[in-house]
């Protein structure tokens, strides 16, 4: 159920044979909302490319803001806050209101710093300067231009240089093109993240025994946590908790099952009626359309890898709808087990950075 996607890098531009000359490019910006969608590429000269497309109806511009402007930008780009902001540090909402996604791809002459934010919850941090450029953006049309066939110049404002591309890591922004809409984070309990590789260790490497995922939106709240335990008891738990309209509030822990925990755990996954279960694969694009709440179960067995999916809609999915592979009330003295011997449990808690969405322990 991995999904690949790749993100296009901006190869460097070879210096003159005369004298070397200052990188060309400032800032690439995309901007997308139910209705509209469109992208900026700006140089330090001034030269702009725009796209704009709205319900079909595609636009190309291309002209020259003056120095001033260019400054503007540069000083709002240089804001410390922007500056400092990596990709790890934006954080989604469970639930995401308002359809908003913006790209930033900046150039700081060593590197290009490439930020994406697929919510108006997850741009607060820097939602001044955000405004900032997406103001700029939307004004540039106004700017003297020459316009264009989408056939002459849609180019989805990338640089008429070499384009170099790689695979993305787990985490890296897509390009704009290749967005899949969708309100709800639920996709993620369909496809989760691989493991880490396990680290060689004396006498043998630890190896994994559950990973759990899950996902439940309320009338005034959602969940979405995760918990990864090994089979000597080591386990991770990551919790992610938002009250509608509030941002997440975020908890990360980590600890170790006694030995008679670990057992009764044992017993709890070899009931029969949670060994019988068989995964089946969703109908439709890599976007599912699900119901109620889920839980992504992964049990390493002895015969293998048992993997199913749970669904409080179960037998009631219609259409399209995906309604997993068995009811959440399966498994419902798992649930209970990990609230009260892990999620409740006087465990180390670990600082928000050092989450890792249950792709490997501490």
């Amino acid at each position: 159920m991995k999904v690949l996607a790749f993100i296009v890098c901006v190869a460097s531009i070879a210096a003159s044979q005369a004298a070397p000359r200052p990188f060309p490019y400032v800032l690439r910006i995309s901007h997308e909302t139910f209705d509209d969608y469109s992208c900026a590429l700006l140089q330090a000269s001034g030269a702009f490319h725009l796209e704009f497309a709205h319900r079909g109806d595609i636009k190309v511009y291309e002209g020259t803001t003056s120095t001033e402007d260019v400054f503007k930008v540069k000083q709002i780009l240089e804001r410390p806050q922007l500056a400092a902001l990596s990709q790890e540090q934006v954080e989604e909402p469970i639930v995401r209101g308002r359809i908003e996604k913006l790209q930033l791809t900046i150039y700081r002459r060593d590197r290009w710093q490439d930020l994406f934010f697929q919510s108006v919850e997850s741009e607060l941090p820097v939602r001044e300067s955000l405004e900032a450029l997406v103001s700029w953006l939307d004004g540039l049309h106004k700017i003297p231009h020459q316009e264009f066939s989408e056939d002459e110049r849609r180019e989805n404002c990338l640089p008429p240089t070499e384009i170099v591309l790689k695979k993305r890591a787990p985490n890296a922004p897509p390009p704009p093109q290749s967005f899949m809409s969708t309100g709800w984070a639920v996709k993620s309990v369909l496809n989760i993240p691989p493991l880490a590789p396990p680290a060689p260790t004396a006498p043998a490497p630890i190896r994994p025994l559950l990973r759990v995922y899950s996902f439940a939106v309320g009338t005034n709240d959602a969940r979405q946590f995760c918990t990864l335990i090994a089979d000597n008891g080591s386990y991770r738990f990551e919790n992610h908790f938002q009250k509608m309209g509030k941002p997440v509030s975020t908890e990360v822990k980590a600890g170790r099952l006694g030995s008679e925990e670990l057992t009764q755990l044992h017993a709890i996954l070899d009931n029969p009626g949670l060994l019988k279960i068989r995964h089946r694969e969703p109908r439709g694009s890599t976007v599912v359309p699900m119901l109620g709440d889920m839980m992504n179960l992964s049990i390493i067995r002895p015969t293998g890898e048992q993997n199913v999916i749970l669904s409080s809609s179960y037998g009631r999915q219609f259409g399209s709808f995906y309604g997993g592979d068995a009811d959440t009330g399966v498994a419902r003295i798992l649930t209970k087990f990990l609230s009260d011997q892990i999620e409740k449990s006087p465990a180390e808690v670990l600082q928000k950075p050092a989450q890792n969405n249950c792709t490997e322990l501490p």
